[in-house]
C-alpha cells in the first residue's frame, strides 16, 4: 500500500509514548487555547447552519481515530463548508475568538497522523463537500479541483471523457485525497505529486483569496504558465499553514503506450545498480518512473517474492514503439552481468496472458497504476492478513482496530549508489535490532533526488507494539538525520521537536511569513514553529 497519500486539502496538508505526551501537553498551550469555543461555536452555527456544525461525541471520536495510534488530539467541532464563502466564515469566526483550525480532505493522511491536528484543541474543517471537478483542459493538459475530490473520482471521470488523459496516482485507496497529498509533496507513479500543481485558490488565514499565478488576473485563465507575473507564490502554500486551499489546478498526463522494465539484482551489487540506473536517468533512457524496492511488503508487494536477498527496479519508457524498443535494448546491454534478470513487456504489442497466474496479477497491477488507474488492492491485502474481506470503506482503516496498524517513514536523499546504500543499510539495522519489519522503497522524485519510503505494520490492540512502533519510528528518524538524510514529510508528533531542533534563519522566516498572511495563528501546521506564549499573535512582538 504506498501510504504514500495525504489527506489534507490546506497547504498545512496533513494533515503513545510518554515522549510524544510530553510534546503534546506542551504544544497545546499555544494561541487555540485561550480561544473562545462557545463563541466560535454559535458564529459558525449562524454561518454555516446547525447541520455543518458537529460537535456530538460520536462524530469527535471517529475523526480522532487513526491507523498509527497517535494519541487523540482535541476537537472541538468538525466543520463541514459547501464553498469558498463558507471557509472564508468559518475562519472569520477562527481569527475573532482564537480557535485553532485543521482543515483537511479526505483526512487519510495514513502513517502521518490521518485527520489529526497538530495539536488540540481544535475545530476540524472537513472540505469534502467541496468536491467539485470544475474543468478539465484536454488540449493542454490540466484539471480544476476542489479539496474533495478524490483520485478514484477523478481517474473515473477522465476515463468518462474518453480515456486520452490520466493522473499521476498513488497506490493506496481510490478515496484518498489529490489536493491534500500534493500539497504534502506525496509521491505518485509518475514521480512527485508536487511537480504537477499549476496553480491554487487559497483563503489566508487573515481572510483574504489569493489565486497563484496569471489565475488572479483572469477566473478562466488556461495553467499554461504556472508562476504568473511578479513572485512566484505557488510554492508557498505546499507544506506551509498559511490558509485554506478551496481549488487545485493540476497537471494531467497523456495516456499512452508505455514499456515496462523490470530488473533484478543481488543485495551486494544495490550500489551499481542505482549508479546505473542515474546514469540511464541523466542519458534520458528512462522517460518515465523510476522504482526500487528490497519488496519486503506484502501488503504493496508488485514483484514475485525471492528465495535470496535481492532488489527489483521498475522502469517506464515513454514515446514511439521504436524508441521504446531502443530504449530497453540499451538498458539490457548496461545491465548485462550486473542484473540477475531484466525483463521487458511493452503495453502495445506484447500479451499479459503469456504470464503465469502470479505474475500476470503482478504485471497488471503494476501496468494499471502506470495507466493512472487507482484501486484498493493494497487495502485489500492488508485485510487479508487480518483474516477479514476488505468493506470498500477506506475508513475501516483508522475505525477498525482488528486491521493492522501503519505507519511510516518518507525521507529524500540524492541519487547516488552510497546515499541509497547507507539510508537501506540503517533502516535495515534499525529494524533488526528493534524487532520491526520495515520494507524499503525508493522512488525518482527528481533529476537527482530520491524519495525513501519506509513501511511497517503493528499490533494496534497491543500497547507495547504500538510504543514499540512509535520508538522504532522515532530512533529511525534521528540516525538517518545524523546521518544528514532528512524528512521529506514528517508526522503530527515528531514535527514539533524537529523544528524546535533544527531553528534557524529558515523557520524563523517561515514565521515572519505565517504572522503576515495568518496573523492570529488560526490555520494549523506541521511546517510551521508555534509561536512562544509570550508572543502575541498579532504583532509578533513581546508583550
Amino acid at each position: 500500500m504506498d501510504m504514500d497519500t495525504g489527506t489534507r486539502s490546506t497547504d498545512a496538508t496533513e494533515h503513545h509514548t510518554d515522549h510524544h505526551t510530553e510534546h503534546d501537553t506542551e504544544h497545546d498551550t499555544g494561541t487555540a487555547a485561550a480561544g473562545d469555543v462557545e463563541a466560535a461555536l454559535k458564529g459558525w452555527r449562524a454561518a454555516l447552519g446547525e447541520a455543518r456544525v458537529r460537535t456530538d461525541g460520536p462524530t469527535l471520536a471517529a475523526w480522532q481515530r487513526n491507523t498509527s495510534e497517535f494519541a487523540p488530539r482535541e476537537l472541538v467541532a468538525v466543520l463541514r463548508p459547501a464553498g469558498v464563502s463558507d471557509v472564508r466564515q468559518i475562519i472569520e469566526v477562527a481569527r475573532s475568538t482564537k480557535v485553532l483550525l485543521q482543515p483537511v480532505s479526505t483526512g487519510r493522511n495514513w502513517g502521518f497522523g490521518s485527520a489529526l491536528p497538530p495539536r488540540g484543541p481544535a475545530a476540524l474543517v472537513q472540505l469534502g463537500d467541496m468536491d467539485r471537478i470544475l474543468k478539465v483542459d484536454g488540449r493542454l493538459g490540466y484539471a480544476v479541483i476542489e479539496p474533495g475530490v478524490t483520485q478514484g473520482r477523478l481517474s473515473d471521470h477522465l476515463a468518462a471523457l474518453g480515456g486520452t488523459l490520466k493522473i499521476n496516482v498513488t497506490g493506496s485507496a481510490r478515496e484518498t485525497s489529490l489536493v491534500g497529498n500534493v500539497l504534502d509533496r506525496g509521491g505518485g507513479n509518475l514521480g512527485a505529486r508536487a511537480a504537477d500543481l499549476l496553480g491554487l485558490e487559497v483563503v489566508l488565514g487573515n481572510g483574504e483569496v489569493v489565486r497563484t499565478g496569471l489565475w488572479h488576473l483572469d477566473a478562466d485563465t488556461v495553467h499554461h504558465y504556472p508562476p504568473g507575473l511578479g513572485p512566484d507564490l505557488l510554492g508557498l502554500f505546499v507544506q506551509s499553514g498559511f490558509g485554506v486551499v478551496t481549488k487545485m489546478a493540476l497537471r494531467l498526463h497523456p495516456s499512452r503506450p508505455l514499456r515496462e522494465v523490470t530488473v533484478e539484482v543481488r543485495e551486494p551489487l544495490l550500489p551499481d545498480l542505482v549508479e546505473e540506473l542515474s546514469a540511464m536517468c541523466q542519458d534520458n533512457l528512462v522517460t518515465g518512473y523510476l522504482r526500487i524496492t528490497d519488496g519486503a511488503d506484502p501488503n504493496i508487494r508488485f514483484f514475485r517474492a525471492s528465495a535470496t536477498p535481492t532488489w527489483k527496479a521498475q522502469l517506464t519508457l515513454y514515446g514511439n514503439a521504436g524508441m521504446r524498443a531502443a530504449a530497453a535494448t540499451e538498458i539490457e546491454h548496461r545491465l548485462s552481468g550486473l542484473a540477475e534478470s531484466v525483463q521487458s513487456f511493452d503495453t502495445e504489442h506484447d500479451d499479459p496472458a503469456g504470464c503465469d497466474e502470479q505474475e500476470r496479477a503482478l504485471l497488471e497491477a503494476r501496468l494499471q497504476l502506470a495507466d493512472g488507474v487507482p484501486s484498493d488492492r493494497s487495502l485489500h491485502n492488508l485485510a487479508q492478513t487480518a483474516g477479514k474481506a476488505w468493506t470498500g470503506a477506506p475508513g475501516d482503516l483508522d475505525h477498525d482496530r482488528d486491521l493492522p496498524g501503519f505507519l511510516c517513514l518518507n525521507v529524500t536523499l540524492p541519487f547516488t549508489g552510497s546515499h541509497v546504500v547507507t539510508c537501506a543499510e540503517l533502516v535495515r539495522r534499525t529494524a533488526e535490532e528493534m524487532g520491526v519489519t520495515c520494507a524499503r522503497l525508493f522512488g525518482r522524485i527528481g533529476p537527482t533526488a530520491l524519495s525513501g519510503f519506509f513501511p511497517f505494520y503493528f499490533e494496534r490492540t497491543d500497547p507495547e507494539a504500538v510504543a514499540r512502533a512509535h520508538r522504532f519510528k522515532d530512533e529511525l528518524l534521528d540516525r538517518l538525520e545524523a546521518a544528514a538524510i532528512y524528512p521529506m514529510r514528517i508526522d503530527i508528533d515528531v514535527a514539533p521537536a524537529f523544528l524546535r531542533r533544527t531553528d534557524d534563519g529558515f523557520w524563523r522566516s517561515v514565521s515572519a511569513i505565517k504572522r503576515a498572511l495568518d496573523p492570529q495563528g488560526v490555520v494549523a501546521s506541521r511546517y510551521v514553529p508555534e509561536p512562544s506564549p509570550a508572543t502575541t499573535p498579532e504583532s509578533g512582538e513581546q508583550e
